[in-house]
């Protein structure tokens, strides 16, 4: 795609013989040329939903170019607050948790990847460029956290390598039986690891879970084409609340 970031699309049979279909993108924050920015409607601060390839057009331009991206967190489906953190540019636009299972995922201001907990917010809040909120746990400290819940959907998810150069995204289509059944909770924790994050966190999924990259064909309609199936609206994308972004600065 373009240097520092590397999509791949993966189709196979699971051990239970269920069809998947799987996106990962892996992004190196070390490469001086490539940053991870939140996102929110009309490219702003005010809360809302609109689909991710809509907030990106706002983001999109010379001097910022959008590459790709996901969906983040959880939020009110009918006034479009998020249930964790958001920042957007060193700005704190919501410092608060809807409950204790709200983690987060955010760019330090020297441009390191975190994943973290509430236990460690107002030690690292000060930090903070970009965030978003996430919920459960996949991989903890290294290991793959257990879960409660098997069930199949479609899914969202984010990890962080050890050392926060490495940035793992990954989106897994579910709801269809003959193309993809989605992935529970613990089997995504091995795959992030697998992967190489030292730890992740379940975002937004279901038909939120939005996987998109930048359009190479330039005669397209889009700049920005949407390479996952959204599960309940027949492929249309869902207007969410925000947002991470890959950009070339």
């Amino acid at each position: 795609m373009t240097e520092g970031v590397d999509v791949t699309e993966i189709k196979y049979l699971s051990k239970k013989g269920l069809a998947m279909k799987i996106f990962v993108m892996e992004v190196d924050l070390s490469n001086p040329n490539i940053a991870i920015e939140a996102s929110m409607p009309n490219g702003g601060t005010e809360f809302g939903m609109q689909p991710m390839t809509v907030q990106a057009s706002y983001v999109d331009s010379e001097d910022k170019k959008v590459w790709a991206g996901v969906n983040a967190d959880f939020y009110n489906m009918t006034t479009g607050v998020p249930q964790g953190i958001v920042y957007r540019n060193g700005t704190a636009v919501k410092t608060t948790f809807q409950d204790a299972v709200c983690t987060y995922f955010a760019i330090t201001k020297d441009g390191k990847a975190i994943i973290a907990g509430q236990d460690v917010y107002d030690e690292v809040k000060g930090d903070i460029k970009e965030a978003v909120g996430g919920r459960v746990w996949l991989v903890q400290d290294g290991a793959v956290a257990k879960q409660t819940s098997d069930v199949l959907e479609p899914r969202t998810c984010i990890g962080v390598s050890e050392d926060g150069s490495k940035v793992y995204f990954m989106a897994i289509d579910g709801r269809n039986h003959w193309y993809s059944n989605g992935m529970a909770y613990e089997d995504m924790g091995y795959s992030l690891k697998a992967l190489g994050a030292e730890n992740g966190i379940n975002l937004d999924g279901g038909g939120s879970t939005t996987f998109f990259i930048r359009n190479s064909d330039t005669t397209a309609n889009s700049k920005f084409e949407i390479r996952n199936w959204p599960s309940d609206n027949g492929g249309k994308e869902r207007a969410v609340a925000n947002g991470l972004l890959i950009i070339s600065k």
